[in-house]
């Protein structure tokens, strides 16, 4: 169970951890913050505490934690410059062939562990393909799907199956792209939320990426076989009880994008 350890020599009584926790655990009575009678059971570690003590006088210490901890921004980023950042995100269907290294791929996923999860429960697991030869083989698992997929008369999309086919056939990759890497968040599913909490992970690697000279791509396709085709849901060799929640395709982009694209006008319903 973590354990809240406060300095009081540094402690304000400002009450903000009091006021922060979202689990209403923590109480300020007349020495320091502690917390409640059920406080340490019911404590899902988010660190909220901690993270707006003004003194850092308050620490939350528990055996699953990483103990070392970035330092804060010197500065908040512009909105102008996250604005335009955001605008500039592109899916890459166009890979360079030469490896990302792992320290780098590493690096992301480190900073995607502060994506949020329900009730920081924090339980997605990454599987990185890095090996390319593999990343090959299990997209020849996802064309075998669409083939068993194609012997069933009433199989809807048929064209666009065959048409897949004959493209992987012909020494095309129509589903990774021939991306070097496929990055996959994985959750147990012990509660419903927990494919929302892979799919935000996702989410956060596919914006910080490109500020590493990385891109991404979502693979749909891929994800669909996962569920269902058991030949690659065995290739993929998950850990017990962990199921694959996207996949997204990952590498050095081919081609270099100059400036925004149109979108649709924003739609939006104010009540």
């Amino acid at each position: 169970m973590p354990d809240l350890i406060v300095t009081g020599s540094l402690c304000t009584r400002c009450g903000a951890c009091v006021a922060t926790c979202p689990a209403r655990i923590i109480e300020l009575p007349k020495g320091v913050p502690r917390f409640t009678a059920t406080g340490e059971a019911r404590c899902i570690i988010c660190g909220h505490c901690e993270a707006v003590c003004p003194t850092a006088a308050l620490t939350v210490n528990d055996p699953r934690l990483d103990p070392t901890v970035p330092p804060p921004p010197e500065a908040p980023l512009p909105p102008e410059i996250l604005d335009a950042y955001l605008r500039m995100r592109r899916s890459i269907r166009r890979f360079r062939t030469e490896a990302v290294p792992r320290k780098t791929i590493e690096s992301l996923l480190d900073v995607v562990r502060y994506a949020p999860t329900s009730s920081n429960r924090q339980a997605v697991r990454w599987l990185v393909i890095h090996d390319t030869a593999e990343v090959r083989r299990l997209t020849g698992l996802v064309i075998d799907w669409f083939r068993s997929r194609l012997a069933d008369p009433s199989c809807p999309n048929r064209t666009t199956l065959a048409a897949m086919i004959r493209s992987w056939n012909n020494g095309s990759d129509p589903i990774c792209r021939n991306a070097p890497h496929l990055v996959i968040p994985c959750t147990p599913r012990q509660h419903s939320l927990a494919p929302f909490d892979a799919t935000i992970a996702a989410a956060h690697l596919e914006i910080v990426a490109p500020a590493h000279g990385i891109g991404t791509c979502w693979g749909g396709y891929f994800q669909m076989a996962a569920e269902v085709w058991e030949p690659l849901r065995l290739a993929l060799n998950l850990s017990d009880g962990y199921y694959p929640e996207c996949a997204l395709l990952l590498g050095y982009p081919a081609t270099t994008y100059r400036r925004p694209p149109k979108r649709n006008r924003l739609d939006v319903t104010w009540r």
